[in-house]
């Protein structure tokens, strides 16, 4: 909970559309490998938990998967309905993880792309153990920046440390955590596998500052404060050509139930 009382996870409701426009998406490659770990077929049921604005529904529906997504913010979620609700294999729930209640339900694959960090970690795991079928597949995605325009980046960050000094991610995805560890130490699945897949996006300054206005830890900065990190960050990318080149590294952890 920031100090407005707004809670972290759910800020990304207040600038749906920006995120849907611009936050990365993920290769097909990512959905292809879970796809062969989890032996899915036309008609697998998927658990998405924290569609977001659907940057992993679409492919998963892409795939001929019946998908049950959870989205806990309500402008999110209206994305979601938007861009897919004419699909009749998806059902958007706007609940979040911990609180819905799945019955008697049971998936091939629950699914988590950026969104698993928000999940309580207390509670998680078990309870996505208890909603796979036998043999069921837990696939977790992150993208982590890393590589693209390194001299550009080390200006960005020489801004960061100017006036955001506390801010850790200056583009959004995850830290380098390997989450094989927390599911390996539940004791509830075999041991995870970790896909590691390249790839790159480039942005405008436009684009980039519309970005970094997704991001939660900017979110929460005061609004004086956002914008001056921000026409700061603006000026050094058009000073260096006006594009942003970004490098990803998409992470899918990937394990099965016991």
């Amino acid at each position: 909970m920031s100090d407005s009382g707004r809670p972290q996870r759910l800020v990304f409701g207040e600038v749906a559309e920006l995120y849907h426009r611009l936050r990365p998406g993920y290769p097909p490659a990512v959905f292809d490998a879970v796809g062969d770990f989890a032996q899915m077929v036309a008609g697998s049921a998927v658990l998405e938990v924290g569609a977001g604005t659907g940057k992993a529904t679409g492919p998963l529906l892409e795939r001929g998967w019946r998908v049950l997504a959870l989205e806990p913010s309500q402008e999110m979620a209206e994305v979601v309905r938007r861009e897919f609700g004419s699909d009749s294999r998806l059902e958007l729930v706007e609940q979040g993880f911990e609180a819905w209640d799945p019955g008697s339900r049971r998936f091939q694959v629950v699914c988590s792309a950026q969104a698993w960090h928000w999940v309580d970690q207390s509670v998680g795991l078990a309870k996505a153990a208890r909603v796979l079928a036998p043999r069921g597949c837990m696939a977790l995605m992150w993208n982590r920046p890393e590589g693209g325009d390194r001299d550009l980046r080390g200006r960005i960050d020489d801004i960061y440390r100017r006036l955001a000094p506390e801010i850790s991610s200056r583009t959004p995805g995850e830290r380098k955590v390997d989450r094989r560890v927390g599911i390996d130490a539940s004791g509830l699945f075999e041991p995870a596998e970790l896909v590691r897949i390249p790839w790159e996006r480039s942005y405008s300054a436009v684009d980039y500052l519309d970005l970094m206005r997704t991001q939660s830890d900017h979110r929460l900065l005061t609004e004086g404060r956002r914008e001056r990190l921000l026409s700061e960050l603006g000026r050094a990318i058009e000073g260096a050509g006006g594009k942003y080149r970004v490098g990803y590294l998409c992470l899918l952890y990937l394990a099965r139930s016991l």
